[in-house]
């Protein structure tokens, strides 16, 4: 009843200073969400923007088409296991698989970009979540054992709770990177704890 009571009064003082109702309604959503910053907003909420893949570059990172400039996507909240690693000739154990899943969910061409609230990483990356047809790419890659939550860089945390939810299923369930002992630890990938 109060938050009623407050935005009656905020849409009359906006109306004797005239306002018009476009602007009004923009302003209430503004002043709704600042006054509730508990809330959790939903996915369909957040804007999103559909743009063409250029290329798979691994697990975690693609190239995409942003306004006729190819740029680099990095996948947020989440690493997957180096095609191409340091010391490392071969990809690590789970490289190629998550690449692979990654090309097999993007086959149409087109991924949707979610922003958080810091848009670039210090390489010049994009930072997104993605999706295909409404699936989250990365919630699909740790359900898959593909991933681990990694890079927890506040603010972008908007889907952390629900990222490390569905990494413990999969722990749980020993599928993927899980399958191999020590292998995905909390600082990254190691591939020499793999006894297989």
């Amino acid at each position: 009843m109060n938050k009623f009571v407050t935005v009656l009064l905020l849409s009359f003082t906006l109306f004797l200073s005239g306002c018009n109702a476009s602007n009004f309604i923009t302003d209430s959503e503004h002043f709704e969400s600042a006054f509730n910053k508990e809330e959790e907003k939903s996915e369909q909420e957040y804007n999103r923007i559909t743009v063409p893949v250029t290329r798979v570059i691994d697990g975690d990172t693609i190239r995409v088409e942003i306004n006729g400039t190819e740029e680099r996507i990095r996948f947020l909240l989440i690493d997957t296991p180096e095609m191409n690693h340091g010391n490392y000739e071969e990809p690590q154990p789970f490289g190629e698989e998550a690449t692979k899943f990654v090309e097999d969910m993007l086959k149409g061409g087109e991924v949707e970009l979610e922003l958080d609230v810091s848009e670039r990483d210090r390489y010049g990356r994009i930072l997104a979540y993605l999706y295909v047809d409404g699936e989250s790419v990365q919630e699909e890659l740790l359900r898959n054992g593909l991933a681990r939550v990694a890079y927890i860089f506040p603010p972008n945390t908007r889907y952390v709770d629900n990222f490390l939810a569905i990494q413990e299923e999969a722990k749980n369930e020993g599928i993927g990177i899980w399958s191999i002992e020590n292998y995905a630890q909390d600082d990254g990938f190691y591939p020499e704890n793999d006894t297989e």
